[in-house]
This record gives structure tokens, sequence and C-alpha cells, in this order.
């Protein structure tokens, strides 16, 4: 039975690269992107508060609201995409290199010739996916950044209390 590359993806086809994402050790590495990128949004707007709760005393209404504005801009850096969004790319960045034959061999192979193409491929499809999560991720961020300083002005007016 012969089996064409094709660009459309089926269920099955999916199923297969998410298979082998899991064999080479993809999905944890982009969970653990995902997370790393959580952390440096908390940590980004911890410190953003701190900053701007250092030159104030606020009493503890306005600090509740301080905090729910830094929440909320956690809240907003959040990536609107999922794990299966990534599976999804990843498919169309990767899998289309491959049939299903060659999943299937790769599924069953990992270190055999064909897994010298999966090391190929890999490392032209990553970069590929990373910039289209840095290209889709700038324009939230910039605009949750911009949203989160006017919260935060805004509080800080409201609440009148500047050192």
């Amino acid at each position: 039975m012969l089996v064409s590359a094709t660009a459309t993806f089926g269920a099955d086809r999916t199923t297969k690269v998410r298979e082998l994402m899991e064999a080479q050790g993809l999905l944890a590495m982009f969970a653990q992107q995902m997370e790393l990128g959580a952390q440096q949004g908390r940590a980004q707007a911890n410190q953003m508060l701190d900053q701007m709760l250092s030159s104030l005393s606020p009493t503890p209404e306005f600090a509740a609201r301080f905090r729910k504005a830094s929440d909320n801009f956690i809240a907003a850096l959040s990536a609107p995409w999922s794990a299966q969004d990534l599976v999804d790319q990843w498919a169309i960045a990767y899998g289309v290199e491959f049939t299903d034959q060659e999943l299937d061999q790769l599924l069953k192979y990992y270190r055999s010739p064909l897994g010298k193409k999966d090391v190929l491929v890999t490392q032209t499809a990553l970069p590929k996916l990373f910039a289209y999560l840095a290209e889709r991720s700038k324009p939230i961020a910039e605009s949750a950044t911009r949203k989160y300083i006017a919260d935060l002005d805004s509080i800080a007016k409201e609440c009148n209390c500047r050192k």
C-alpha cells in the first residue's frame, strides 16, 4: 500500500506527530517553555508592582486593588493557545516533511537512519515555531503592559497615597 505525503493532516497524522513529539521529549519542552514564560510574566508584574508600591503608602483597600491589577496583568499575559495548538502548528512545520509510513518508522525506529532526518527537520522547524509564538506573544504582552501601567496609575491617583 502506498501512502502519499500531503500538507493536510487528519486526526491519525496529528496523533502520529503527537506521539513522535512525546518520543522526542518535545511536548515536555513546550510545556516547560510555556511555564517559564508564565513565571517571567509573574516576576515582571511583581517587580513593577513592588516598584510602584515603594513610592506609596496605600490603605489595605488600595493595596488589594493594586494586587488585583497585577493579577489581571498576569492573566492578560497568558498565551491564548493550547498544547493542542502547538501540536497542530508542529504538524504543519514538521510533520509535512514525512509520509504516514515514515512517521510509523520514526515511532518504531527513532535511532534508525530515518532518525537522522528527524534531527535535521527538527533543527529547521523549531525556530519557525518559536518565531511564530514570539510574533503572537509580542502584541499580547505590549497591550497587557500598557493596560497594567494605566491601571496602576489610575489606582495611584485615586489612592492619593504617594510618599
